[in-house]
């Protein structure tokens, strides 16, 4: 449970106040335990940080995991990733600071393993985009550019979204995958 525990308490306080700002006193004392019980755990830190990490990674890529296996069409398929990747940025605000924010302070093999896991989580959205372009469904336009798209501006909801604004997370993903497929799709198969 600790184990579990502590990552989750780490992350709100390095979304609130930064890596850097953070210490293993903070984070032992926010869990209520002795400075000694985290370092059982955690070697460092960085071990901590890199924890967070992974669970971030691990569970983005588990939901895309789980929509790449539907089997559904492209349309569909890139509609319900595009959703889900933006609800992940929306949904999980202390993830998604660190995320976008915190890399820096991870190790060089760290962030390498990092960008091959962004890479492989983008690829999955480049399949889809690929087989709804060899299928009829979708605008042949260079992949990078589309995925660039799709990626980013799910990515920078973190900077601007306010859980108390005027649109819950839920409808700004589903405006987002709509906005998206929309101008992928080709004209006789937009609104269909």
């Amino acid at each position: 449970m600790f184990k579990t525990k502590s990552p989750r308490t780490a992350s709100e306080l390095f979304a609130a106040n930064g890596f850097r700002a953070v210490t293993i006193d903070d984070i032992s004392a926010q869990l209520g335990y002795t400075k000694t019980v985290v370092y059982y755990y955690f070697k460092n830190k960085n071990q901590v940080l890199w924890t967070i990490f992974n669970q971030i990674n691990d569970a983005w890529a588990h939901d895309m995991d789980d929509i790449l296996a539907s089997g559904q069409d492209a349309p569909t398929m890139l509609w319900q990733m595009i959703r889900k990747h933006a609800l992940n940025v929306l949904e999980q605000t202390a993830w998604s600071a660190i995320y976008f924010r915190e890399q820096s302070n991870l190790t060089e093999k760290q962030r390498e393993t990092v960008n091959q896991r962004a890479k492989a989580f983008n690829e999955n959205f480049r399949t889809v985009y690929a087989k709804g372009v060899k299928n009829g469904d979708f605008k042949d336009i260079p992949a990078p550019l589309v995925i660039g798209g799709i990626i980013g501006m799910c990515n920078w909801t973190h900077d601007w979204y306010t859980p108390d604004g005027s649109l819950e997370a839920t409808q700004i993903a589903e405006h987002f995958a709509d906005i998206m497929l929309n101008g992928c799709l080709l004209q006789d198969k937009a609104g269909a």
